[in-house]
């Protein structure tokens, strides 16, 4: 008897990460694909379209040699994206014609400038802050550029899907349309008034499809899913539900889900978690997140391995372990300010400064670069609780999941300073078992992800060292120096 599985595929800005699932949502393998470099130079930060699909194409490849060796049967499949993506490319031959410009990429700052207080207009009715990241200023400056109606301008997950269904498919999934900045989040449609504001041709953007729903086949697997990377993560995250989600990632994100509610907070970001089309009645049901993020914690905590200050997470952990038992109080201090996801925000604001005493050592270096990204992740928490998000019930504990979550040192910091458990889970690939599960659920005609992620988690930290609190506070007031002038902006500073 051949054996069902089911395949969630995660196309991240590193990697693309492939995972079979069968059906009692068990995984069986896994599938890794590095992806080509992002190009960054200032504000532009741009990726390889073409190279990105081929690695899609590998990874489905990859679990069709393994299910055809293993006897099994590929079910189903469901495709997670790093989100707000933008490029453009020919209709009659899919061929991109401008690299894609990534979520990272700010040169459509002097746009978000020029709308002044109408920015609070648009958050309002996208329940996003009114950033660059977004993908609306990035869609205006495509569709400038390439005026012929031939030429399609959509996110990273349309351009996939349009070369994975032969060039017949041209939507965009309703999560990754909810972080455009042109989708109302109270009428789930594209907003007349946004794109005006944006000058954007709504007759040019994609159809908004359900999160939920058949999409196309390729290489005889039916795709049934598609969702936004963090979207994904939540769902094929190990835990109970109720649970907020903090992924550790290339970006560091902190999600709560709300269910049906809509919830807005001044800052934060609300989204649609997915959507799903009843098979029968052919109604759309959603449900919604409140999320915030910080686009540089992955790339801080690897600053130690890019300096030479060592080799690997590993070696990473032990470093700080060595620093803290010698200087609990600590003789240095990092901080790397551009993290910003919500006004003020500014491309230029970017002081990176490592303050050090004279006797620091490379462990003490190191230290306080892992905590500084400890220190960024505790804002997170703190402003989820400020504005009612996280309480003392059973949301004051927290599911970590993603690279991140193997430095303990940095686990075990955040749960010291912000006073809360977390619990790392088994698996670091939650995006791609998301994709799976969603694949399954759609698939065998379940309602919910949760009877598949009820893993117990592999490691709690919980809060036992409350000096560390102290570090948080000196780290606070570095940052108010920083910003308002009353330090230098300097590489690094021996006091």
């Amino acid at each position: 008897m051949t054996d069902s599985t089911y395949l969630g595929i995660d196309q991240g800005s590193s990697s693309t990460k492939g995972v079979l699932i069968d059906a009692s949502g068990h995984s069986v393998a896994d599938f890794t694909v590095v992806v080509p470099p992002r190009v960054e130079v200032e504000r532009t930060v741009e990726q390889d379209a073409e190279g990105l699909l081929s690695s899609v194409v590998e990874v489905v490849l990859k679990a069709k040699q393994w299910a055809h060796t293993n006897d099994s049967k590929i079910v189903a499949a469901g495709l997670a994206v790093q989100r707000s993506g933008v490029l453009a490319w020919g209709a009659s031959d899919g061929v991109p014609l401008h690299p894609m410009i990534t979520w990272a990429d700010t040169r459509t700052f002097p746009i978000i400038q020029s709308f002044g207080p109408h920015a609070e207009r648009i958050s309002d009715l996208t329940g996003l802050p009114t950033i660059p990241n977004f993908a609306a200023g990035k869609i205006h400056l495509l569709q400038r550029k390439f005026l012929e109606p031939s030429v399609k301008v959509g996110t990273l997950e349309s351009f996939l899907l349009y070369r994975l269904s032969g060039r017949q498919l041209f939507v965009t999934e309703e999560t990754m349309a909810a972080r455009t900045m042109l989708y109302g989040i109270t009428t789930g449609t594209w907003n007349e008034s946004l794109c005006r504001d944006f000058k954007i041709d709504r007759a040019r953007l994609a159809p908004i499809r359900p999160s939920f729903a058949p999409y196309t086949t390729f290489e005889e697997i039916p795709f049934v899913a598609v969702l936004g990377d963090q979207q994904a993560a939540v769902l094929g995250r190990p835990g109970e539900s109720g649970y907020a989600l903090l992924n550790l990632g290339t970006i560091a994100s902190l999600v709560v889900e709300t269910g049906q509610r809509i919830v807005q907070k001044t800052g934060l970001m609300t989204s649609v978690l997915f959507s799903r089309e009843d098979r029968e009645t052919k109604e759309i049901s959603k449900e919604y997140l409140v999320e915030i993020t910080s686009a540089i914690t992955g790339t801080v905590v690897m600053e130690p391995l890019r300096r030479g200050w060592c080799r690997d997470t590993s070696e990473l952990h032990a470093l700080c372990e060595r620093s803290y038992e010698a200087h609990p109080e600590g003789v240095a201090t990092g901080y790397f300010v551009n993290h910003r996801s919500s006004p003020p925000w500014h491309p230029e604001r970017t002081p990176n400064a490592l303050f050090c005493k004279p006797n620091a050592t490379i462990a003490d270096r190191v230290r306080a670069v892992v905590e500084n990204v400890g220190n960024l992740i505790v804002r997170m928490i703190e402003e989820f609780h400020d504005k009612g998000l996280l309480g003392p019930d059973q949301n004051n504990e927290i599911v970590v999941t993603g690279g991140g979550s193997e430095l303990d040192y940095l686990l075990q910091y955040i749960s010291d300073v912000s006073g809360r458990t977390l619990h790392r889970m088994p698996t670091r690939e939650a995006t791609a078992r998301g994709g799976a599960l969603a694949a399954l659920i759609y698939a065998e005609k379940r309602t919910t992800t949760r009877e598949f992620t009820s893993e117990p988690p592999r490691k709690s930290y919980q809060p036992g060292k409350p000096d560390r609190r102290r570090r948080y506070m000196m780290w606070q007031k570095l940052e108010h120096d920083l910003l308002h002038g009353l330090l230098p902006s300097t590489v690094e500073i021996e006091p």
